[in-house]
């Protein structure tokens, strides 16, 4: 037995016989007698009461107010133990542990919220993380609590926000929430305790964009609601877009994500484009070109105002680009090599299709007319292609936007497909990927169009493929595949970073920016244990906040997907 343990069973044996007892603690008319020494060691507070300058220092028994029975009981049994199921009412737990300054529990209990955090749960916690100055809780439930406006703006945990928190939650611009709602969520809070809060409605409703709200209901509340009708000014908010009045609109109305494509959960072929708002609630979904709704493993990338979206197994050589304000396709030259499971990205300006696989079932497809319309086709089911009519190809081409063309460049060192690509600093980067022995690789290829070279010097810790790539302003975040957390990769110091865990499955996933925040959609719940095609097919999306290595979950996509393409564009 070492020393510690030896001593936490004599004061234990002590306590139990009540020896020595010099305190005791009262809260809500219970007792807790103890030791003055075992408090003072686990406790801060309470080595300073004991200290001698308080008058606390000199009673027997002390009450301890601002602290449940349960609480105080639990932390006088944590100070004998050293041991505590911080699960146990655990919110009253973290207040008092912080209260009475126990560091230990209040990490236990900082470890068990954060993994509590959910739609249902964020407001709440949000207010408990803000009493007790608690950092890490805070910006992970505000993380969800931004994505689920809808699901709490109506709620009792919303109604006892203090101000300086709704306030806080009204006026980001990255809340996802119609400007009705946020009004009258608003407008729910003030009349709540009307007496006490109706002062600070003209503050909070300067956090409004009224000219996104329709007129006639604002011109309907102006005569039904005296609350609001009296608020000082109001008729010149809703009028003007002045300095006092929001003037950034939401990234809600900002932007939006196409998702393309894929392979659902029945094994059929995705032959639509969801266009889904950046909570990932779905708009509207349009048809794909015909022969790309015959085709699984295609590329997309966003390029200026469009969308270029290129191979598939059954369109290997075929590029398109949609015009997503005109809901639109048109035909661009074919490729210079027909490709599936491949990736694009842009450097420099310029549009990069790289690497992947290719097939000889479909070769005839290159010859055939690029004007071929879209013509409606009964069949959607994927035929899948055999193995062994697949090989790997390391070619590199590049679009030429002056000529309309496709140019080859230098092909990749090591062929793969299905690999995670993303420009950043100036150079194309290939992640990991399959091999024509479809095995995984660990290999990074960096390619510097300097020097229009591809370089073989960096290796990942282990073999991926089925993963995504996005750039966040220097560095390249890797998410998918066999990966168990986001890693975060510095070109410049050639570092990667392992930071927050995925909340579900994404192999086979995609991934894009939208706002600074990686939005993960879809993928595949792998397992070792059943074949690759028995895997379940998934519909969630997470999203992972950057600055606060915060990863949350938002609505499903319209349909369980993977393989899928996902893009960021404007409105």
């Amino acid at each position: 037995m070492g020393e510690e343990n030896w001593f936490l069973v004599e004061v234990q044996k002590m306590r139990s016989e009540g020896l020595l007892m010099d305190v005791t603690l009262c809260a809500e008319g219970k007792e807790i007698p103890c030791h003055r020494l075992v408090l003072a060691a686990n406790s801060e507070y309470f080595k300073v009461m004991f200290n001698g300058s308080h008058s606390e220092s000199r009673k027997d028994k002390i009450e301890i107010g601002g602290v449940s029975a349960e609480a105080l009981q639990l932390l006088v049994d944590y100070s004998y133990t050293s041991t505590i199921d911080a699960s146990k009412n655990v919110n009253a737990l973290f207040q008092a542990a912080d209260m009475l300054q126990f560091p230990q529990v209040y990490k236990k209990c900082e470890e068990c919220l954060l993994k509590l955090v959910s739609e249902e749960t964020c407001v709440e916690m949000w207010v408990l993380a803000d009493r007790v100055s608690c950092t890490r809780l805070a910006e992970k439930a505000k993380s969800w609590a931004m994505k689920w406006f809808d699901m709490q703006y109506t709620t009792k945990e919303l109604l006892q926000l203090p101000f300086h928190l709704l306030k806080t939650y009204v006026s980001d611009e990255h809340l996802f929430a119609e400007e009705q709602q946020i009004l009258e969520a608003i407008l729910l809070w003030a009349r709540h305790d009307l007496k006490e809060r109706e002062g600070h409605l003209k503050e909070l409703l300067k956090c409004v964009c009224f000219s996104s709200i329709d007129k006639d209901y604002l011109k309907n509340l102006m005569k039904e609601d005296e609350v609001f009708a009296r608020v000082p000014g109001i008729s010149y908010m809703m009028r003007s877009q002045t300095v006092s009045v929001r003037m950034v609109r939401r990234v809600i109305l900002e932007k939006n994500m196409l998702v393309i494509g894929g392979v659902t959960e029945t094994t059929t072929l995705n032959d639509k484009v969801y266009r889904l708002r950046p909570d990932s609630e779905c708009v509207n979904a349009n048809p794909l070109p015909k022969k790309l709704r015959e085709s699984h493993g295609m590329a997309a990338c966003a390029f200026h105002d469009h969308v270029i979206v290129t191979g598939g197994d059954k369109s290997m050589w075929q590029a398109w680009r949609y015009k997503p304000r005109q809901n639109s396709w048109d035909r661009l030259p074919n490729l210079r090599t027909g490709r599936y499971d491949h990736g694009m990205a842009v450097l420099g300006g310029q549009l990069y299709v790289v690497g992947g696989a290719e097939n000889d079932t479909y070769y005839d497809e290159y010859y055939e007319d690029e004007n071929d319309d879209d013509e409606d086709d009964d069949d959607d089911e994927w035929d899948d292609v055999d193995d062994d009519e697949k090989w790997v190809i390391p070619d590199v081409e590049v679009y030429d936007k002056k000529s309309n063309r496709w140019k080859l460049t230098k092909q990749l060192r090591v062929a793969v497909s299905n690999f995670a690509i993303a420009a950043c600093r100036g150079k194309l980067y290939v992640f990991g990927g399959e091999t024509d022995e479809e095995y995984a690789t660990n290999a990074v290829q960096c390619f510097d169009p300097k020097n229009k070279k591809w370089s073989l010097d960096l290796w990942l810790a282990e073999a991926v493929s089925c993963l995504s790539a996005c750039t966040v302003g220097s560095k390249i975040y890797l998410v998918g595949g066999p990966l168990q957390q986001v890693m975060c990769f510095n070109p410049e110091k050639e570092t990667l970073v392992s930071l927050a865990h995925r909340l579900v499955p994404w192999d086979c996933c995609s991934a894009t920016v939208c706002w600074g925040e990686i939005y993960i959609t879809g993928g595949r719940a792998y397992d070792e244990t059943r074949p690759w095609y028995n895997s379940e097919t998934l519909a969630y999306v997470q999203c992972y906040n950057i600055a606060s290595d915060n990863m949350v979950l938002c609505n499903d996509l319209p349909e369980r997907l993977y393989g899928h393409c996902t893009v960021t564009i404007k409105k």
